[in-house]
């Protein structure tokens, strides 16, 4: 008995080692219990949401009450920031970049030290990282979050000027950074100087807070001969942003290795890293992949903004015949579901959330996965890595020793894989993973073509789910308009079938970028292998056979689905035209 007690001991220890310094806080001051706080830590670390967040969601104490707490814990204040008087030079001593990035406003300031107004604890890694920044010492008041934000964009003005404003002070100070250091490529001295410099890692910080702020899904960093550009992805299309000078590029370049921690003296192979941060209070991940080319290394970040991702099946805006279809299958015991579509069309994050809706205590779920996109609670996760030896087939091998309910497979790529998973189905566990094909139909083919047996495939495969990802209308620039017959003849509906009904297209604005599109929505096809289905796998059907009869049977294809959104004013005739 002893022995039990002694261990629940070292467990509990273990957890309150592991929560948020604002949570041991609360434990300290006895607000919440013990297992509250780690419900609270659990929901930080799968939604990405802020502990403040969470603690002020959960009604024990009020944004003030909270705020004295933290003031009384870290030996500062609390102040009334809108009756603060704030003279110009105290402003102009923090950039609009750090008060933005970092959620900060100055209060007081000299040459040796500054003041800040901030809504959140701070820890000591940002305390380091500001005080580097700002060089000088950091103190900190707290203030109401709505009173900072308010102050940070009266004092800074709105983003798209305070980004052009940032960029033009920088470009001064950069400047004098690269023409003390005469920087060559090769000055591997010079280089790691320019990349530890205040300038640069404010410009790093700026470049990583617009995308964030511009909801970007990857950051390309590229030099060439004469010009280095940075471009982001938004809702699938790549924006440049102002090009920074050419000869910064290998300091920038070495700033990003630095922070994702991977070797800035190696660029001749390619390099991955991972790098995690705060922007404006959210958590980000920024998955990290470095390629050698002719003028220098070229840096993708894959932005992964855990508060903008919802890992809900009920988020991914499915018809409800397939939201029905999906959610009765991925509950199912065993069995293969598999998820098709182009690079970048949601597939991993449509298993994710199939995951999460069966990630319950008495289930364990395995993934292997190159790399990991989002830490899941509960889940077992495996970074699949060919250049260890650790590849998809060895680590499928050694999770069907390990017991498990559920695997998930990143993608089947090869008939080995393609035979674990069929393996694994038949020994009576659930499969989910992804495949590189146009239409879920083609699945079945594709598996065929690497060379498992149609019939093991039809007493395995429960449902293919094929997607896309289409651009949806911006809502403040939307413009109706009536479509012509031959609009109509493309999707294949008669004036009939729109019966008088708009079509709508973004007419561009500031909130979109001129694009006339903000964000994006699935659209979805769902195969249920049914028992006619099997007959024509048995009898090895060609896809165009298979997809027909599926058809028949009422599934409806990307196109149409596509046409739906269409009618339902969500998305453009040009997005379901380009994409199905």
């Amino acid at each position: 008995m002893a022995e039990a007690e002694q261990q629940e001991a070292v467990s509990e220890g273990a957890q309150t080692a592991n929560l948020d310094p604002m949570l041991l806080l609360l434990e300290e001051q006895e607000i919440l219990p013990h297992s509250r706080l780690v419900e609270m830590q659990a929901e930080h670390a799968s939604s990405g949401k802020p502990v403040r967040n969470l603690v002020l969601d959960a009604g024990v104490l009020s944004e003030d009450q909270l705020l004295d707490l933290i003031a009384g814990y870290q030996g500062s204040r609390v102040i009334n920031l809108p009756a603060t008087d704030i003279p110009p030079d105290v402003l102009h001593s923090v950039p609009a970049s750090v008060a933005r990035m970092y959620n900060c406003v100055p209060v007081e300031a000299s040459n040796a030290a500054v003041e800040l107004a901030v809504f959140d604890m701070i820890s000591p890694q940002i305390m380091d990282e500001l005080t580097f920044v700002l060089t000088r010492d950091v103190t900190f008041v707290m203030a109401r979050e709505e009173d900072i934000r308010n102050s940070i964009n009266q004092f800074y003005g709105d983003d798209s000027a305070a980004v052009n404003e940032m960029l033009a002070s920088l470009e001064n100070e950069i400047g004098e950074v690269t023409d003390s250091l005469a920087l060559g490529d090769d000055d591997q001295k010079g280089v790691e100087a320019a990349a530890s410099s205040t300038p640069v890692i404010r410009f790093v910080n700026l470049v990583l807070y617009q995308a964030v702020n511009d909801r970007a899904s990857d950051i390309h960093v590229e030099p060439f001969e004469k010009e280095f550009k940075i471009r982001y992805r938004v809702d699938g299309a790549l924006y440049e942003m102002a090009p920074p000078p050419r000869r910064l590029a290998a300091p920038i370049i070495s700033r990003l290795k630095v922070m994702a921690l991977l070797n800035i003296a190696e660029r001749r192979l390619p390099q991955d890293g991972r790098i995690q941060l705060s922007v404006g209070g959210r958590p980000i991940d920024l998955r990290v992949s470095t390629l050698p080319t002719q003028f220098g290394e070229s840096v993708v970040l894959r932005v992964l903004d855990r508060s903008v991702v919802s890992l809900e099946v009920e988020n991914l805006g499915m018809p409800e015949d397939v939201y029905e279809a999906f959610t009765q299958d991925v509950e199912k015991p065993n069995g293969i579901v598999i998820v098709t579509g182009p690079t970048g069309s949601g597939k991993t994050t449509t298993l994710y959330s199939g995951l999460r809706r069966i990630n319950t205590v008495d289930m364990k779920i395995l993934t292997a996965e190159e790399p990991v996109e989002y830490d899941i609670e509960g889940i077992v996760q495996v970074p699949v890595s060919e250049a260890t030896g650790n590849t998809f087939g060895r680590v499928l091998r050694a999770f069907l020793r390990q017991d498990p309910d559920v695997i998930m497979i990143g993608e089947i790529r090869d008939v080995e894989t393609a035979q674990i998973a069929v393996q694994a189905s038949l020994t009576g566990h659930l499969v989910f993973s992804t495949l590189h094909t146009n239409d879920a139909s083609g699945a079945v083919t594709r598996l065929i073509d690497m060379g498992v047996q149609p019939y093991l495939i039809s007493s395995t495969l429960e449902a293919v789910l094929g997607q896309r990802l289409v651009r949806t209308v911006c809502e403040n620039c939307k413009t109706g308009y009536v479509p012509d017959r031959e609009v109509l003849q493309l999707l294949g509906l008669s004036e009939q079938d729109v019966a008088g009904r708009q079509f709508f297209y973004g007419s561009g604005c500031a909130t979109c970028n001129e694009t006339g599109y903000k964000g994006r929505k699935g659209i979805y096809e769902y195969l249920s292998v049914t028992s006619p289905i099997k007959d024509l796998i048995n009898e090895r059907k060609p896809t165009l056979v298979i997809r027909n009869k599926a058809v028949e049977l009422g599934m409806r294809t990307l196109r149409e689905d596509g046409v739906r959104n269409v009618l339902d004013g969500y998305t453009t005739v040009d997005e379901v035209m380009k994409y199905t």
